[in-house]
């Protein structure tokens, strides 16, 4: 999955060191996001407000550094911030990676003749393999899946990332609802899993196991994100390990 040409609204704020200037040059944006997701092997693009009346002599360069528990290295060269607007867009490339994988985007300021540049702030990013659904494509080539989709959306999501799906249901096949005019299609004793769109804040994955199958009701804001955010995937995928697992009958808020 690619993040060419996708728009990411991150939020930086710079400071400077007092020996250099008391001046934010860049503000923050609102995001209630953080740390800030993305999948890794594309390009995203950072919006930035550039705050720097006298921009001459100033140069802002950011760096891409992965974290690890005991040192943090750099993941890219050195991108240079353009001060010749107010806003911009800087283009930051992420690498692959193979699991979750924490970075940060660190800013450094240099203004004229200084011998160092300064600090200028931190930005957390957390990257994830571009193949995050690999575990439900592995699941559907052993279990028939089929889906009911209001919009087409996930149906979509699923043919991109080469997910194959039933076209008719047979018995023993698990289907996913996503929509108010699809859930009215739940067939009785099947298993199912039911997308319910919910903007309360609060995530429930609620599970019911019966002799006849098993329901998995997800009640949270998912489907509009699946595509670009992985950490609705990450749910998605967990929804999954869920369906056949070898427990007693459950019913209650999982998540």
């Amino acid at each position: 999955m690619s993040l060419d040409k996708k728009t990411v609204l991150l939020a930086v704020a710079l400071t400077v060191s007092p020996a250099t200037s008391a001046q934010s040059f860049v503000t923050a944006r609102p995001n209630p996001v953080e740390p800030y997701r993305f999948f890794g092997g594309g390009v995203v693009t950072v919006p930035l407000l550039i705050h720097a009346p006298e921009p001459e002599g100033l140069t802002i360069r950011a760096e891409l550094v992965q974290l690890t528990s005991h040192l943090s290295a750099p993941a890219t060269g050195e991108i240079e911030v353009p001060l010749a607007k107010r806003e911009l867009d800087l283009a930051v490339p992420l690498p692959d990676v193979s699991r979750e994988t924490d970075f940060e985007l660190r800013f450094r300021a240099r203004r004229g003749r200084d011998p160092v540049p300064q600090p200028a702030g931190r930005i957390a990013l957390r990257v994830y393999p571009a193949d995050l659904l690999g575990p439900v494509r592995a699941w559907a080539e052993s279990h028939p899946l089929r889906v009911e989709d209001d919009h087409g959306a996930v149906i979509e999501l699923f043919r991109r990332q080469r997910i194959p799906l039933a076209a008719l249901p047979k018995p023993g096949d698990v289907t996913l609802y996503a929509g108010p005019r699809a859930l009215q299609k739940v067939r009785e004793g099947e298993t199912a899993v039911l997308f319910t769109e919910s903007d309360t804040g609060i995530p429930h994955l609620l599970i019911d196991r019966t002799s006849q199958g098993t329901t998995v009701s997800v009640e949270m804001r998912l489907l509009d994100r699946l595509a670009t955010d992985p950490l609705a995937q990450k749910i998605l995928v967990e929804v999954f390990q869920h369906l056949h697992e070898q427990t007693p009958p459950l019913k209650g808020v999982v998540r």
